[in-house]
Order: structure tokens, then sequence, then C-alpha cells
């Protein structure tokens, strides 16, 4: 096995690794040890690029894998002189600590990238407990394929325990100028805190029947602004939304409930994919956790979201229901120009999943003011929402309305189910609620 002497020039390869846009251009200038492995490859790049290929199949996989690798390469390159081939157990520990606890160095980091997300100081937030394992278990599975295929002599990651959430180096300690029982507690609080904030990614069965109602509501004069225009001109001078905006947004809203959609599902899906199966309508789906070749998932959908589609159709010229042979048709689809708002939109270009999640937030924010009307309280939920708040709420109201468990996991397409029980967790609450009141009857005797 080569040495482990860490040259600037292995550095440079690490960090040419991560730079462009697509997160994977390394020349050949660092050579992986010189033995025989199935790969067949002799450099961090083309190893990298075979774990992708094999393991990552799906877009979304892939887009995934690509991120939390790119963050990993970047802080080995920038932050322990090293690139992929040469990470040790100890950088491996003192990554996992950076996730939490995230800094910068001064010089060497690549411009315009920030692996977090910042407060608004600027201050690096670190993950959450869940997407440190992500991270970790994604690094760690490019590891154990990279030494299974013979291309690494060793595994770091074979010494390493499971992931705690509570590492840290005994340096990060020092930087923070806490003792190991004051980190501890501070983690402790921050559980508690992170599950609070977790717990509220979903809209209440009332909220919900407001904002179905708000749709049509008088007060609703869908003068819905841009943060531009509200800069430039004041929400008042507005124009309204036009028709096939309004029909659009609707069914955004109200198919991505019904179908506990993923906005990256929705963007991609095509008219093809809602077809009639006896005397209800089905979207068919390919989503996360299933390839092609396993056929796509069946989500049924309720009234309300086959009438929105309905309407949207007909404000695109097309006919009432979807057919089966519309594969080049989005589902949804960006606005037609003005000049050509009579003619029919048969085909067109569909919109990105970050489009579809501001035109969702634009109208919760448009919202949010007169739902606090109602109750103070829905301002705070409609400011905070995201495209994502739909697929939790209607897990969320199935648990409430006392679906199985197995069946709330097939309509959300969930492979764990595990994943599904945290929507149960009030039903859970009033179970044990019962079983309070009912000792508590007991010591006043009644």
């Amino acid at each position: 096995m080569m040495s482990k002497t860490r040259s600037s020039q292995d550095s440079e390869a690490s960090f040419e690794l991560v730079v462009p846009d697509v997160g994977l251009r390394m020349g050949a200038s660092f050579l992986a040890p010189n033995i025989t492995n199935s790969l067949g490859v002799s450099n961090d790049r083309d190893a990298v690029l075979v774990w992708l290929n094999t393991r990552a199949k799906n877009a979304h996989t892939r887009k995934a894998y690509l991120q939390e690798l790119r963050r990993f390469a970047t802080f080995l390159a920038c932050l322990r002189g090293a690139a992929l081939a040469q990470a040790t157990v100890a950088d491996l520990e003192a990554f996992r600590a950076w996730l939490a606890m995230p800094y910068l160095p001064e010089q060497g980091w690549p411009t315009g990238y920030l692996p977090f997300r910042t407060d608004g100081a600027g201050k690096l937030l670190g993950l959450s407990i869940g997407s440190r394992r992500r991270a970790d278990i994604t690094v760690r599975g490019l590891y154990r394929f990279l030494h299974e295929g013979g291309y690494l002599l060793t595994n770091p990651f074979l010494q390493l325990g499971k992931l705690t959430g509570e590492e840290i180096s005994f340096e990060e300690l020092s930087r923070l100028g806490m003792s190991p029982q004051q980190y501890a507690r501070k983690l402790r609080q921050d559980a508690i805190r992170e599950d609070n904030l977790a717990a509220d990614k979903a809209f209440s069965f009332d909220l919900w029947r407001w904002l179905r109602a708000f749709l049509d509501a008088s007060e609703n004069t869908w003068r819905i602004p841009s943060a531009d225009d509200e800069l430039e001109q004041g929400a008042d001078a507005v124009e309204p939304w036009p028709l096939e905006r309004r029909a659009r947004l609707r069914c955004i809203l109200l198919f991505s409930y019904a179908a506990a959609s993923r906005r990256a599902e929705l963007a991609e899906a095509t008219m093809s994919a809602v077809v009639k199966s006896g005397s209800r309508w089905v979207w068919k789906v390919v989503g996360k956790g299933r390839s092609a070749t396993d056929g796509p998932d069946r989500v049924t959908l309720d009234e309300d979201a086959v009438a929105a589609l309905q309407h949207y159709r007909q404000t695109r010229g097309l006919g009432s229901y979807p057919d089966s042979s519309e594969y080049g048709i989005p589902l949804i689809a960006k606005l037609s120009p003005k000049r050509a708002r009579r003619v029919e939109l048969k085909t067109g270009e569909g919109v990105t999943p970050g489009y579809l999640n501001s035109e969702l937030r634009r109208f919760f924010n448009f919202a949010a003011p007169f739902a606090a009307q109602v109750e103070p309280h829905w301002e705070i939920d409609l400011r905070s929402a995201a495209s994502h708040w739909l697929r939790h709420t209607r897990g969320s109201h199935f648990a409430l309305g006392h679906v199985s468990l197995a069946r709330t996991a097939e309509q959300l397409r969930h492979k764990d189910p595990r994943t599904t029980s945290r929507y149960y967790v009030h039903m859970k609450d009033e179970e044990r609620g019962e079983a309070v009141d009912e000792v508590t009857r007991l010591l006043n005797g009644a």
C-alpha cells in the first residue's frame, strides 16, 4: 500500500473532485494502492464513478449521494489535507464531529460553496442527527464498496462504531469552552428543540379545511405578489393571477395533498400517469426507493384532486380527463405565454421542483394574514410551510383518522413502517393519556 504522505498534489486532486457543477472531475494525479482490484480503476475519480453507476441508478439517489460526497471530499481536502483513498479513522471521526459543529478554514475553501445552512448572522448551522446519519451511511457505503472491490486495502469505517450523534473531539470542546457534561446537556436540549420543530410540519384538520375554502373565498383576490412586486409597487398594485395560474395552484395544492407527493415526483409527472381504475382515479409514480424495473406505485386520488386536475386541464385547452397516451404532456406545466393563451397547450415544459415549491410558498404567505384573523397561530404555520408540508399533512390526517399504519405506509409509499409511525405520535399520546386517566380514576375511587 502506498505511503500516507499527504502532498499538496494529493489535496489538489481531492479538491478538484468537488469544485465543478457535476461534482466529479478529478485527474489521475492521485493513484490508489497499486493492487489488483475488481473495479478496474486506479484513482478516486473513477472509483467514485463506478460506485455511483452501481449504487445510485435512480436520479434522486444519485443527486443525494453527490451532495454528501461533495461535502465529505471538500472536508478532507480543505480541513484534513487528504484525498478519499487516504482517509484515516481519525479523519472520519473528525468528519462526524464537523457535521454537528461545522467551521470553515480561512483559506483553501471553494468559492461560493457552503456545505451547511447559515443563521441570520452568517454562522454555519450543524446538521440534525437524522441528516448526520444519512451522511454517515452514504460515506460508509462508499468505503465499504471500495474496500470490497479491492480498490482499498483497508476500510477505516470498520474501526468506527455506530454514529451516536454525540461525537465531538477534545479540540472542538476546547474551542467551545465546554466540558463533556455541558456538551451532553446541550445535546439533550437540542434534541427536544428539534423534535418540537419536526412535529409542526403539517396542517391541522381545521387549518387545512380553511385553506381549501380560501381558494374560493371572496377575500382571496389572487393579487399574490412576488418579493420584487411588494418592494417595487406594493401589494395593492399587483395584477391578479390569470385563470391558468390559479387553476394550476389549486391543482398543485390539492393533488400534492391527496397523492402525498414529493415535489420532484410531481414536477416529473406527465398526464399519462393519471389513469382510471374502476370507479377511481389513480396516479402511477416511480418514486424514492424504487427503480423503473420495479414498476410504479399506485396512489388513489380523492375527488378534490381529480376535480382540480380537470379544471386545470380545461384552462390549458386540454380535455377534461387525462389520457394514458399523454406521455409528452407535463402534469404541472409552465404558464403559456400571454399572447398564446387562447391556443391549446397540449405540450410544453414542466416546472422544476424548486419552482413548484416557490409557487406554493407564495400562496401560503399570501393566505397567512387572512388565516390569522381566524386563528393567530395559523399565520405562523403558513409562513413556515413549504411543499413537503402537504405530504406530512396527508400522513398526519391518515393517522388522526385512525387509518391503519400499513395503509398509511402504502399511501405515502414508505418502505420502512418506522418512517410512517412518526405520524402516529399524537394517537400514541392520546392512548397513553387514557391509561393515565384510568389510573387517576382508580386513585380517586371513581
